[in-house]
């Protein structure tokens, strides 16, 4: 049977079946490699789910965008088309608007205290949002810590002077990257190797993991440490599907994503730092700039993005108080 028929299948299955009738399969996708903080976190949902229902849920994953990239599996999970999903924020902001405020530059210190903050009262008032949209957040993963790679070394913000870098699309990168000097540059993700490689773009914006895993440190050789963005990871699930489990199934699916936390966190963390000692082993520089001029620049822009984000200063202010409570 094609993908998609077996998809459409148990997402019929998913919605129709009585308590307990037959086995469901949760069809999980997400867009990294199979050695990505965003897989192992799948895997621990994986074991705790099946383990918990004793047969009656299977979880199926479907990493590097096997079932379409964030804005897709967006989309299809909000009609039952496919069962849960690990995305980045950004990609929710044209759903939920309110998320754009995680897109703000140099929001947090830290991997530890954004980690600390989503995992609390202000990541669960976020999670609670998505049932607006269709969607059940399960929880938050660990963050992505940002920085720049590429061909031209970045020691001081005027060394990003005409540097073009990939960046996502939504304001909170380009703006960002705009009046840091750069040419912020969206395109597909899908293209960006090719673009490094013919010097379409000069580097892009990534966190060091990333770049190794997605094979960027063939055509990049410097990886700056800007950590411009701490950009958050979270595991959503189709309402439709998440409504016609069990009230046990829904309890067991909860804790598995509570579980999985810890392996998104450790991974990323080892994971990061391989990946620096990787760059170091094959030849590509890694800078360590001085961000105090980087993060006046970018934080000047905060009033200008906050204007556009629904209930952007009131979230700001929940953000840095719960942050200052964190530490760092």
């Amino acid at each position: 049977m094609k993908t998609f028929g077996r998809l459409a299948l148990a997402a019929m299955l998913a919605a129709a079946l009585p308590a307990g009738a037959q086995a469901l399969e949760i069809n999980l996708g997400h867009t990294l490699a199979p050695d990505s903080h965003y897989n192992a976190a799948a895997q621990k949902f994986k074991e705790v789910v099946e383990a918990g229902s004793k047969g009656e849920i299977t979880v199926s994953i479907f990493p590097q965008s096997q079932l379409g990239g964030e804005v897709k599996m967006i989309q299809s999970a909000r009609t039952g088309a496919i069962g849960a999903f690990i995305t980045a924020a950004p990609p929710l902001e044209n759903t939920l608007p309110e998320f754009s405020v995680f897109s703000l530059p140099y929001l947090f210190d830290t991997v530890d205290q954004a980690n600390a903050v989503l995992q609390g009262e202000v990541g669960r008032s976020f999670l609670d949002k998505l049932s607006d949209a269709g969607l059940v957040g399960l929880n938050f993963f660990s963050v992505f810590e940002r920085s720049v790679g590429g061909s031209r070394a970045i020691n001081t913000v005027e060394d990003m002077r005409g540097m073009k870098i990939r960046v996502l699309q939504g304001p909170g990168f380009i703006q960002t990257y705009d009046a840091l000097g750069a040419q912020a540059t969206p395109m597909a993700y899908s293209e960006v190797f090719v673009a490094l490689q013919n010097g379409v773009v000069d580097g892009l914006e990534t966190s060091p993991e990333q770049a190794v895993q997605d094979k960027f440190v063939e055509v990049i050789k410097n990886f700056s440490i800007t950590k411009i963005h701490h950009m958050p990871s979270l595991l959503v699930m189709s309402k439709p599907i998440f409504d016609g489990l069990t009230p046990e199934q829904q309890a067991l699916v909860k804790d598995a994503a509570q579980q999985a936390v810890q392996a998104s966190i450790d991974t990323y963390k080892k994971t990061r730092a391989d990946a620096l000692v990787t760059m170091k082993t094959q030849g590509i520089a890694v800078n360590e700039p001085d961000l105090a001029a980087f993060q006046e620049k970018a934080k000047a822009l905060w009033p200008q993005l906050l204007a556009n984000i629904p209930n952007g200063q009131a979230n700001l202010d929940r953000i840095q108080a719960a942050a200052g409570a964190a530490g760092k």
